[in-house]
């Protein structure tokens, strides 16, 4: 067994892990000027592995809503929850698991009120950054996420059972081997799309893909935020070296963001 949450206010470096019959990496990373102010990242990574399943969440706050921080973390806790409570035999139907879904993320928004109306702002602030943080906390946190799960068919084989489902505008790649053969529809169209403390999904309902529908093999996938877009146009598997230079030198760019990344081989 193995599991991984993000500290929001602690680097962690490329690592490379054996577990379960899966082979990943994962790192994670404010951006430059938030590492500077010491301040909160904004991304959320968070998953699990045990007895041939791989559960992951990675969610992206919004940094215009009130603390997109806070949704990032509370979804990504509750939805790797769900996932790790689903049934392999759900996990493969996956109109079933879309349905479930979106019931579970609309049956959050009570809690997660609750949460950001209790919120306590910082003492320091001035009157008119108090009153602009007041008039977030009325429209809510925000966050936009992927998530997924992979349970390996059996021990002899590469097949899985893949279920994903995201909303915004989040990285999934596909791999065959060394080949990149997908690609999951979360790109910059869908950077509207997200998931609201106040108001549950915004902006287009969840996208969701499994293995079955896919129409291609595929046995390793890259999931990441928008912030590591310097990987985008990479065509094969980067060493782990490189991917933590592209991370070191993507601080000292004007638009640095958040980076979460995660790579998964089955």
């Amino acid at each position: 067994m193995f599991s991984f949450t993000s500290d929001q206010k602690t680097e962690t470096p490329i690592t490379s892990v054996y577990q379960e019959r899966f082979t990943f990496r994962y790192g994670y990373a404010r951006a430059g000027e938030t590492q500077q102010a010491d301040d909160i990242g904004q991304d959320y990574l968070a998953f699990h592995v045990e007895n041939r399943s791989f559960q992951f969440v990675l969610c992206d706050g919004v940094s215009l809503s009130f603390y997109g921080n806070i949704a990032a973390q509370f979804l990504a806790t509750k939805l790797l929850a769900w996932l790790r409570s689903v049934s392999v035999e759900e996990v493969r139907d996956e109109r079933t698991m879309a349905v479930a879904l979106h019931a579970y993320l609309d049956g959050l928004v009570e809690e997660a009120t609750e949460i950001v109306d209790t919120y306590r702002l910082p003492r320091a602030l001035s009157p008119l950054l108090r009153d602009v943080l007041e008039e977030k906390r009325r429209n809510g946190s925000e966050a936009m996420f992927v998530c997924g799960r992979v349970d390996i068919v059996d021990d002899w084989s590469k097949q899985a059972n893949v279920f994903l489902a995201c909303s915004g505008d989040m990285r999934v790649r596909l791999w065959d081997g060394t080949q990149e053969v997908a690609c999951f529809p979360c790109d910059e169209e869908n950077r509207h799309q997200r998931w609201s403390t106040k108001n549950g999904l915004m902006s287009g309902d969840i996208k969701t893909a499994s293995s079955s529908g896919m129409g291609q093999p595929f046995n390793r996938m890259f999931v990441y935020s928008d912030g590591f877009a310097a990987i985008d146009s990479l065509r094969s598997i980067p060493k782990t070296e490189r991917l933590q230079n592209l991370m070191a030198e993507s601080f000292s760019s004007p638009t640095s963001d958040d980076i979460s990344f995660l790579d998964i081989a089955w």
